[in-house]
């Protein structure tokens, strides 16, 4: 009964000051249901991210970010690469087996003649907190694109803490390893064949 307490009282600190949105999804993540309340389904959450990623415009934002028309990056049509980021957010594991979590990540890659543009862009559901970030490569200076296993710790109240795996873009640049999540991207391997027979071409 005193773990319940501590948890009700964790709730209400995470809960406050929050929108009406961002306290169903901590609750989501947080609370456990009883006969007299109940969260929302997975399918919901899930559709109020992509309704969250969808309104942000990215592809366009990105495409403003490094300052490029289209026409310019259009040596193979961009990737796009997207899914949960676990590192310090909410984490649930969902009825069918997969996990969430209250922070998602949408990167786009943009490739030119010379040049590979990457924007990465993260943003979380349960509080007003964004991060975003463009980087640009010329092709010599990369030295491969290939998939990762990938362990983040994730939690839910107070110290109750877990690890989850998960599937990771990794491109690798001299002195850096650039790592964005992808488990959300279906032929993720077919779009990493792409970028790897373009990097041949222009290596040779």
């Amino acid at each position: 009964m005193a773990n319940q307490t501590n948890n009700a009282e964790l709730l209400k600190q995470y809960c406050k000051g929050k929108t009406t949105e961002q306290v169903k999804v901590i609750e989501y993540f947080c609370k456990d249901e009883g006969c007299l309340s109940k969260n929302m389904s997975d399918d919901e959450y899930s559709s109020m991210v992509i309704k969250k990623r969808d309104s942000l415009n990215l592809r366009q934002k990105a495409l403003s970010k490094i300052g490029l028309d289209e026409d310019e990056v259009s040596e193979i049509p961009p990737a796009v690469f997207e899914g949960y980021v676990f590192k310090n957010a909410f984490a649930k594991k969902r009825a069918n087996g997969n996990w969430v979590s209250s922070s998602y990540q949408v990167a786009w890659l943009f490739f030119s003649s010379t040049q590979i543009y990457i924007y990465r862009y993260t943003f979380n559901m349960d509080e007003d907190k964004k991060s975003e970030s463009t980087d640009e490569f010329f092709y010599k200076d990369v030295t491969s694109f290939s998939t990762s296993s990938e362990t983040e710790t994730a939690h839910r109240l107070g110290d109750d803490k877990f690890e989850v795996e998960t599937n990771k873009f990794k491109m690798v640049v001299p002195g850096d390893k650039i790592f964005v999540s992808m488990d959300g991207v279906s032929n993720s391997e077919d779009i990493i064949q792409a970028m790897k027979q373009k990097l041949r071409e222009k290596k040779m």
